[in-house]
């Protein structure tokens, strides 16, 4: 593709024809905010946070859906650009429940006088998505705390029909990111657009509550959420509890998936934190013994390859507890042809009541099991298979750690084997778990002669499934990921 010539804030830039004005700037560092953006999905420019100025255009652009063009003057940071963007945010707050930012709705404080490290050990904020959300964060860039519009207030009630993912509606804005996700990444088609007006919203199933609706548990729509819309049921209080109670033995296990979030959310450099600081912050928080990951996913394969190995005909896996729910839902047809064992949190809170708890002399009915993973599927499986005690998401890793005081960036570990790790573990065989992306290519590969396609999503599932379906698919083992 041939380069084009066009400036951004007085840069003379050559970029890539075809691509948008967001990608060309934050390619050369230039910052424009965002809210409904997601690079993975198709831009909506629904939100309106990320609109510049044009040379030559009377109205301001979307800069995350309009293409670059030879010889286009952008400016991103002028003072009507900011001022529209901040119209938009107090238009946003007035539908938006205020239950953040305690000391702004009592008046004791203005937005700029705030230290976010002070409002991150503080108890009196009430979502769960305080300090790691993405309009809280906008507004500080902005300076919104005084709203010049009336407040609508809560209009609809939270749905936790799932007792996991929780939907509250009043803290929707209308991004649809999740809608994306659901139907066009995983194909589930759970959540859409309904209503008009100010009614307009985001739904389950036309109205259903989520229990009712054609959710399968995956958590995607979880992920991409921007503020507290969408969120996992939080055990912090209880784990600490727990963790903090004399005849109590919990036992954890962390996934090296929980990494980049963590990083993220802590603001440290990509590839800067391991697993064994992240286990020495578990441990600071009253975590009894951590087991290392790598001995219970040995364990959950060995189960897999039997499968693969008694398996006449294509060879079709799955561990995950969404994509049963996917099949039963869609493919029950097929249900008989997929042969499920059990994930890799459930094999280890097995292995903890089993031959852990036995080398250990622990009394079983003691034991409180924890995994601390980036799948949110995990806490849904948790909470309705009761498949280990507590299973807790990168973001309610950091809300607890934030809430004890550890810092990992402070966390300094010498002696990683006392912590029982010996290394990072990262997995790319065919039964070993893999993380979600929104990679739209089915993986293949070939094992010990055999052709393998592994689905990363349900969307690459649903198209396998069909191909199964069909009589027309080309591989001997198939491996279901949501």
């Amino acid at each position: 593709m041939a380069n084009i010539h066009i400036t951004i804030d007085d840069q003379q830039l050559e970029v890539a024809e075809g691509i948008t004005i967001l990608e060309a700037a934050r390619g050369n560092g230039i910052h424009i905010p965002t809210l409904c953006f997601l690079k993975e999905l198709d831009p909506r420019a629904s939100c309106r946070i990320c609109v510049v100025e044009v040379e030559g255009m009377r109205t301001f652009q979307p800069s995350c859906s309009t293409k670059v063009r030879d010889g286009m003057v952008v400016r991103t940071n002028t003072e009507a650009v900011r001022a529209n963007r901040k119209l938009t945010l107090e238009l946003i707050m007035a539908h938006h429940p205020v239950d953040c930012h305690h000391c702004l709705r009592i008046g004791s404080s203005k937005e700029q006088d705030l230290d976010p490290k002070f409002c991150g050990m503080c108890f009196f904020c009430d979502c769960v998505r305080d300090g790691i959300c993405e309009l809280q964060a906008l507004n500080r860039e902005y300076h919104v705390d005084n709203l010049p519009f009336a407040l609508e207030g809560c209009r609809y009630e939270e749905d936790v029909s799932l007792h996991s993912i929780i939907r509250n509606s009043n803290k929707c804005v209308k991004c649809r990111r999740c809608v994306d996700v659901c139907n066009d990444v995983q194909n589930v088609h759970n959540l859409a657009m309904f209503s008009r007006g100010q009614d307009y919203r985001v739904t389950a199933s036309m109205g259903k509550p989520m229990q009712e609706s054609l959710c399968v548990r995956c958590g995607r729509c979880v992920d991409v959420c921007p503020t507290g819309a969408l969120y996992m049921e939080e055990s912090i209080d209880h784990m600490l509890s727990d963790a903090h109670t004399y005849g109590i033995t919990t036992v954890g296990m962390v996934s090296a998936s929980v990494l980049p979030e963590l990083e993220r959310l802590n603001h440290m450099e990509p590839g800067t934190l391991d697993i064994h600081r992240v286990i020495a912050g578990m441990k600071k928080i009253g975590i009894d013994c951590m087991i290392s990951e790598e001995q219970v996913v040995n364990a959950n394969q060995e189960l897999a390859e039997k499968l693969i190995q008694t398996s006449k005909k294509t060879a079709v896996i799955s561990n995950s507890f969404a994509v049963k729910n996917f099949v039963e839902e869609f493919y029950p047809h097929l249900a008989h042809q997929i042969s499920y064992y059990p994930s890799v949190q459930e094999t280890f809170d097995s292995m903890v009541r089993g031959e852990v708890a036995g080398q250990f002399g622990w009394d079983v009915n003691t034991i409180k099991t924890v995994v601390f993973t980036d799948n949110n599927e995990n806490g849904a499986e948790a909470q309705e298979k009761n498949t280990a005690n507590y299973s807790m998401n990168s973001r309610e890793i950091y809300r607890t750690f934030q809430r004890t005081g550890v810092d990992l960036r402070r966390i300094h570990s010498k002696d990683p084997l006392k912590f029982g790790m010996e290394k990072e573990y990262v997995f790319t065989d065919v039964t070993g778990p893999v993380a979600f992306n929104y990679e739209k290519e089915i993986q293949v590969l070939k094992v010990a002669g055999k052709k393998v396609a592994i689905a990363h999503n349900l969307g690459q599932c649903r198209k396998l499934l069909e191909e199964l379906e069909s009589g027309s698919c080309p591989y001997d083992i198939i491996r279901l990921c949501a």
